[in-house]
C-alpha cells in the first residue's frame, strides 16, 4: 500500500512539474482550449433566450481575454462559470460531473436547436436553415428589395487613396423580424464600376441593445464618389444615433468626414421618426420602423417539423474541455427555464457592450476569429466521416498561431486562412470585409507547371507567353508559391489553382516588379502597374463553339452560354463528335448540355448531393436529405464521340457536371483531376472582420456512398501542360483531345 501511495505521488508530482514545464503561451493555449471548446456547443446548441440574443463575437473575445491568463484550473473554472453560467439554467462546469441521467421522450413543447445543414447564416437562400423551437423564426421575405434607406452622398476627389472608416450606433427592435439592418458604404469609379463597398448583409444587426458597428475600407485612387448609409431589408424597425465618417492617410490620424445622422436621405416604405431622448449617448437619435414591422408578419412558430426536430427530454452533452474540467451542457429546455433570465446576465451585456471589437488585429480577436472558424467546422462540416483530419487535435496549433502571429492586418489574415486550409475544402476561403487595401488584378494569367511560376496569359507585351517568373517583389516565386499552396484549403490541384490565382492579384494601385525568365532565355526585370482591369488576360482558346475540324465541334463550356449553345445542338448532334472545354467554371450551359448527352433518364436510386440534419454538437448528423438533379434525355442527341477537357481549376457547379459525364460515361475525359470540392457553400462571419465560406453538404459519386470530396474527377487520359509546350504556342491538352478522334474509327 504505501508502494501505491508513493507512486501516486509521484505521479503527481510529475504532472505538476510537466505543467510548470509549459511556457506561458502555452499555458494560454490550454485555458483558451477549454473556452473554445465550450463556445460552439453553448453558442449554436444551448437552447435559451438569452443565449439565443446574446453578442457571441463580442463574447468570443470577451471569453479569450478573461480565461488566457488563468494560473490555476481553479481560476480557469470560474472565469468559465462567468463567462457560461449567466446563459441560463442547466450549465454545469467543474472538474467532475454527476452520473448523466438517461434521456427521455421526445416532447413537442420543448425548446432545442435543430439544423438542416450548417444553418447559421441569416438571410442567405439555398438549402440551409436553422430553427429553435417553439420560438418565432424569421420567414424569409418574398422580395429582397429595401424597405428602408438613408443615404449621403461625399465628392470622391478630396478622399482619394485614403482610408476610410464609417461608424454608427444601432439596434434593432426585434432580432427575429424577417429581413436584415446594416450599414453600407460603396465607393464609384468611372462610368458604372464599383470599387469598395459592403453592406454588412453577412453580418447584420441583431442587438436589441445599442451597439457600435464598423465599416473600413478604401477609395481609390480613381473614384468618383462615396456613398453611404443605412438599409433594412423586409419587416424591419431599428434605431440610429449617429454616424460617424472618417478618412485617414496611410500612417496617419483619422480626421472627421461626416458626425451625425441628420444629414442623410430618407427613401422607401418606412417611417423615419426623431426621438428626443433616449439615444445611445443620452440625446435624440433616429427610429426607422417599416410599413410591415409593427403587424407581426414576418415571424411564424417554430414548432417541430417531424419527428427528428422534435427535441428530447433531458438531451444534454458532456465536453471535455482543457485543464481537467468538464462541462455539461442541455440541449432541451421547458419553456419556463429557456425564458429564465439569470442576476448575472445583465452584467455579461454590460461587459460585452464595453469590449473593443474594433481593435481586430490584437491577440485576443486572432484568437477568437481561431475559435468561432475551429468550432463551425467541428459542429457543422459535413465531412467528418470521409476526412481522417482529428480536427480535436489541430485545435492547439491552430490556436498557437493566433497567438504567434504579429499585429498586422496581413498576419491576422493568415492566421484565420491556417485554420481554414486544416479543413481541406476547396470551397474554404477567407476575404477581408474590411476592404483594406483594395485588390486588383496583374494583366497576367499563371500556371505552377514543375514547380516553376509560368505565364500562360498576357496582356502586357513586356512579359510574354512562356516566361518564367523567377521573383516578386524581390522575393523568389518558389516562397510566394509554396506559401500559398500552404494556406489554400482542398486538393494539391485546387492549392495550386488557387495560388495561381493569388499570385496574379495585387494591391490597388501599386506597382510590382517581376523578375522574369523570358522564352528566349534573357532574364529581365518587368514593372507592371497593378489596376482595376475591366477583362483579365486570358489563354488563347479556339472560338467558344466552332467547328474545329471537318465534324468535329469545339465547345468551351466556361464562356459559351446555354442560350447560344442551344441552338447549336443540332449541329452537335449531326457531327462526327464534339470537344468540351471544362478547363474551368462553366456558364448556365454545362448543365444544359447534358440532357443532350445523355441516352436514359437519370438512374431513379440516384442521389449524390446530402444535406445533414443536426440536433446535437460536434458533427453528429440525426439523418441526411438526399437530392439529385433527377436529368432526362433531351433531343436531338449528341451521339457522336464526346471529349471533355478538364483540370484542377474545375470545382464545385464544375465538378457537378463532370460527375454525370464520369458516372453515365458521356465521354472520354482528358487532362487533369478536378478540384475534389463540390455542394453549396455555407458563409459565416468572425469577429475580427473576416468572412469565411466552406462547404455545407456533402457530395458522393451518384451511387450516394462512394466518397467525392478530396477525390475529384480524375482523367481517362492524363495530360499536363509543358513549359515547351507554352512556349511553342500550343494546348497539348486540345492536341491529345483531337488525336482522340484518329484513334476512334
Amino acid at each position: 500500500m504505501k508502494r501505491l501511495l508513493t507512486l501516486i505521488a509521484l505521479a503527481g508530482a510529475i504532472g505538476q512539474a510537466s505543467a510548470q514545464q509549459q511556457t506561458p503561451q502555452q499555458l494560454q493555449v490550454e485555458n483558451v482550449v477549454a473556452f473554445a471548446r465550450l463556445y460552439g456547443v453553448a453558442r449554436w446548441f444551448y437552447p435559451g433566450d438569452a443565449a439565443a440574443a446574446l453578442d457571441w463575437d463580442r463574447f468570443a473575445i470577451d471569453g479569450v481575454r478573461r480565461v488566457r491568463t488563468a494560473s490555476t484550473p481553479a481560476e480557469l473554472e470560474q472565469a468559465l462559470k462567468v463567462l457560461f453560467l449567466p446563459l441560463g439554467p442547466g450549465i454545469v462546469i467543474g472538474p467532475t460531473l454527476s452520473p448523466k441521467r438517461p434521456e427521455g421522450k421526445r416532447d413537442a413543447s420543448l425548446v432545442a436547436w435543430h439544423y438542416h445543414g450548417p444553418g447559421i447564416t441569416q438571410g442567405i437562400p439555398g438549402p440551409y436553415s436553422s430553427k429553435r423551437t417553439n420560438r418565432a423564426v424569421p420567414v424569409r421575405a418574398q422580395s429582397t428589395g429595401m424597405s428602408a434607406t438613408m443615404t449621403q452622398a461625399l465628392p470622391g476627389a478630396s478622399l482619394r487613396g485614403k482610408a476610410i472608416r464609417m461608424r454608427g450606433l444601432l439596434r434593432v427592435a426585434d432580432p427575429s423580424a424577417a429581413g436584415w439592418t446594416g450599414m453600407w458604404m460603396r465607393v464609384d469609379l468611372p462610368g458604372t464600376a464599383v470599387g469598395f463597398f459592403d453592406n454588412m448583409e453577412d453580418r447584420p444587426v441583431r442587438d436589441t441593445v445599442w451597439r457600435e458597428y464598423v465599416i473600413e475600407g478604401r477609395v481609390a485612387a480613381n473614384a468618383e464618389g462615396v456613398m453611404f448609409g443605412v438599409l433594412a431589408v423586409g419587416a424591419q424597425r431599428f434605431d440610429l444615433d449617429g454616424i460617424n465618417v472618417e478618412v485617414r492617410e496611410d500612417g496617419g490620424e483619422w480626421k472627421p468626414v461626416v458626425t451625425s445622422d441628420e444629414g442623410l436621405s430618407h427613401y422607401g416604405s418606412a417611417s423615419y421618426t426623431r426621438v428626443p431622448s433616449g439615444g445611445a449617448r443620452g440625446g435624440a437619435f433616429t427610429r426607422v420602423t417599416a410599413a410591415s414591422a409593427t403587424s407581426g408578419a414576418g415571424t411564424a412558430p417554430a414548432g417541430p417539423a417531424d419527428e427528428l426536430e422534435t427535441p428530447i427530454t433531458g438531451a444534454a452533452v458532456d465536453v471535455e474541455l482543457a485543464r481537467g474540467l468538464k462541462a455539461r451542457v442541455p440541449l432541451s429546455l421547458t419553456d419556463a427555464d429557456a425564458r429564465v433570465e439569470l442576476p448575472a446576465i445583465a452584467g455579461l451585456r454590460a461587459e460585452l457592450a464595453n469590449t473593443n471589437a474594433s481593435a481586430r488585429d490584437e491577440v485576443d480577436s486572432r484568437v477568437a476569429d481561431a475559435i468561432v472558424t475551429w468550432n463551425v467546422f467541428r459542429h457543422f462540416s459535413p465531412y467528418w466521416g470521409d476526412l481522417t483530419i482529428n480536427w480535436d487535435e489541430r485545435l492547439r496549433p491552430q490556436l498557437d498561431a493566433a497567438f504567434s502571429a504579429p499585429t498586422t492586418r496581413d498576419a491576422h489574415l493568415d492566421a484565420v486562412r491556417t485554420v481554414v486550409a486544416d479543413l481541406h475544402d476547396g470551397h474554404g476561403s477567407v476575404r477581408d470585409l474590411s476592404g483594406a487595401g483594395g485588390v486588383a488584378l496583374l494583366p497576367l494569367q499563371f500556371r505552377i507547371l514543375d514547380q516553376q511560376l509560368v505565364v500562360t496569359a498576357s496582356n502586357e507585351p513586356g512579359v510574354p507567353v512562356g516566361s518564367v517568373v523567377t521573383a516578386i517583389n524581390g522575393t523568389p516565386a518558389s516562397a510566394r508559391m509554396n506559401k500559398e499552396i500552404q494556406l489554400a484549403s482542398g486538393t494539391l490541384q485546387w492549392q495550386r489553382a488557387r495560388a495561381e490565382a493569388a499570385l496574379a492579384t495585387c494591391r490597388m494601385d501599386s506597382d510590382v516588379t517581376l523578375r522574369i525568365e523570358a522564352p528566349n532565355g534573357v532574364a529581365r526585370d518587368a514593372k507592371l502597374s497593378c489596376t482595376r482591369l475591366s477583362e483579365r488576360a486570358a489563354e488563347t482558346r479556339p472560338d467558344k463553339i466552332t467547328q474545329i475540324r471537318p465534324g468535329i465541334w469545339y465547345v468551351d463550356l466556361t464562356r459559351v452560354s446555354a442560350a447560344e449553345l442551344t441552338p447549336m445542338i443540332g449541329a452537335l448532334a449531326s457531327g462526327r463528335g464534339v470537344i468540351f472545354d471544362m478547363r474551368g467554371y462553366p456558364t448556365d450551359a454545362g448543365f444544359a448540355v447534358l440532357p443532350y448527352l445523355m441516352s436514359g433518364p437519370e438512374n431513379a436510386t440516384d442521389r449524390w448531393m446530402h444535406v445533414p440534419r443536426f440536433s446535437r454538437p460536434f458533427g453528429e448528423a440525426a439523418a441526411w436529405e438526399d437530392m439529385t438533379w433527377n436529368l432526362k434525355p433531351a433531343n436531338p442527341h449528341i451521339g457522336g464521340q464526346v471529349v471533355f477537357m478538364t483540370d484542377g481549376r474545375a470545382i464545385s457547379y464544375a465538378e457537378s457536371v463532370m460527375g454525370y459525364v464520369r458516372d453515365y460515361k458521356l465521354g472520354t475525359i482528358i487532362g487533369g483531376t478536378t478540384a475534389g470540392a463540390n455542394g453549396n457553400v455555407a458563409s459565416f462571419s468572425v469577429p475580427g472582420g473576416f468572412g469565411i465560406t466552406f462547404t455545407g453538404m456533402r457530395v458522393t459519386r451518384h451511387d450516394g456512398t462512394t466518397a467525392y470530396h478530396t477525390v475529384g474527377v480524375s482523367p481517362d487520359i492524363p495530360i499536363v501542360p509543358t513549359l515547351a509546350g507554352i512556349r511553342a504556342g500550343k494546348d497539348e491538352v486540345l492536341e491529345r483531345a483531337l488525336s482522340a478522334f484518329r484513334i476512334t474509327p
